[in-house]
């Protein structure tokens, strides 16, 4: 096994370590957790499916491509140094979370990580495996397990509120500027903005934890169930440090305005021109639609809202197909040196780590535990 340069290498029963723990390993769920996820996959592959074969139907392939070949090279590198900038601040931020709370991560560790975890979710068919590949270098890094999975948490939900901030202030603009749409885009910011205050809600309400765990307490093993209320203390703990909260609220600003701006650049290219402002808040009105979207790691959803938001305001739909598939192509491309880390790391290990993101873990193994 090959390790990157930048991870520090562990001696045998420290954190970090590959044998500190037997349960590091994800060992093989239930037939009936196999059975639920097999479901659900189908389900968002068919939606997936569905949603391409309307696609071939209601837009001109061949424009969408002629399209994208007409953006300019120049601006092609633009776009690949703002997102690499990005996925820097992305590293940055969550780094935020984890040394705040008490942990100890070097910056060209977070950084490294989220390359490699970036390049994993854009590939695999859903954003979990990339978050579990996360989780398991951070460990690897020297980070205790439930810190980090706390810090993951809070970190998507800071970025969700963030993403409602700018929406709400992108759909007053609207409003005030335009006519003709004022019924959709106040749909669309209420409607993404309650789905973001509840899972906010849910995510960080001691109390609210405590009576689901009193639900379920009786057909939980002990293990797990102490595992995940541990989980659930660190998680609301961050509601404590509201000063390091606010700091990354400011952070994740700064990073959503990156991905803006990779955005426009990509329109500019395609043709798409109606100003700059006008631009930015109906972008901003579809990242948060595409983010409520990715809370059932449905990739098609989410995509799918963007074309459909941009075409609402008069893009033409080939073009707004063209600016979905060119972010994300240009994502993975600025992604590649994480797809390096990970040959460095060892691919088929890593991978596979990712990949069984797809099957959950069976419930009596759960995460360490501290003393447990």
């Amino acid at each position: 096994m090959k390790y990157c340069y930048c991870y520090p290498r562990v001696k045998e029963g420290e954190i970090g370590s590959p044998n500190t723990n037997p349960h590091s390993a994800s060992p093989t769920s239930s037939p009936k957790e196999r059975r639920r996820t097999d479901s659900r996959h189908l389900v968002n592959g068919g939606l997936t499916l569905a949603l391409v074969g309307a696609l071939f139907l209601l837009v001109d392939i061949g424009e969408v491509i002629r399209a994208l070949a007409r953006i300019p090279l120049g601006v092609l590198a633009m776009v690949l140094a703002v997102l690499s900038a990005d996925r820097v601040m992305m590293g940055l931020k969550w780094r935020h979370l984890v040394n705040g709370a008490g942990g100890k991560m070097r910056i060209r560790d977070a950084v490294a990580i989220y390359y490699q975890s970036g390049f994993a979710a854009l590939l695999l068919p859903t954003s979990l495996g990339g978050e579990v590949l996360r989780g398991f270098l951070g460990q690897r890094a020297g980070v205790p397990l439930p810190l980090l999975v706390a810090s993951m948490v809070l970190e998507k939900l800071v970025a969700a509120v963030s993403s409602a901030i700018l929406a709400v202030v992108a759909a007053v603009y609207i409003v005030a500027v335009t006519s003709g749409y004022d019924a959709t885009v106040i749909a669309v910011v209420l409607a993404s903005t309650a789905i973001v205050a509840a899972v906010v809600t849910l995510g960080t309400h001691r109390g609210t934890h405590q009576w689901i765990g009193r639900q379920v307490r009786h057909w939980t093993p002990k293990r797990a169930f102490k595992a995940l209320d541990h989980l659930s203390a660190r998680v609301v703990a961050y509601r404590e440090r509201r000063a390091l909260l606010r700091a990354n609220l400011l952070l994740n600003l700064g990073e959503h305005v990156l991905q803006f701006l990779a955005l426009y650049l990509l329109a500019w290219g395609l043709g798409v021109n109606f100003g700059l402002l006008p631009f930015l808040a109906v972008t901003a009105v579809a990242m948060l639609a595409r983010r409520t979207l990715g809370f059932l790691e449905s990739w098609g959803l989410a995509e799918a809202a963007v074309v459909v938001i941009y075409s609402l305001f008069g893009v033409q739909r080939e073009l707004s197909v063209g600016l979905a598939f060119s972010l994300w192509a240009t994502s993975i491309v600025a992604t590649f040196p994480g797809a390096y880390l990970i040959y460095r790391n060892g691919a088929g290990f890593l991978l596979s780590k990712a990949r069984r993101a797809a099957r959950p873990s069976d419930p009596s193994e759960p995460w360490p535990v501290p003393g447990a």
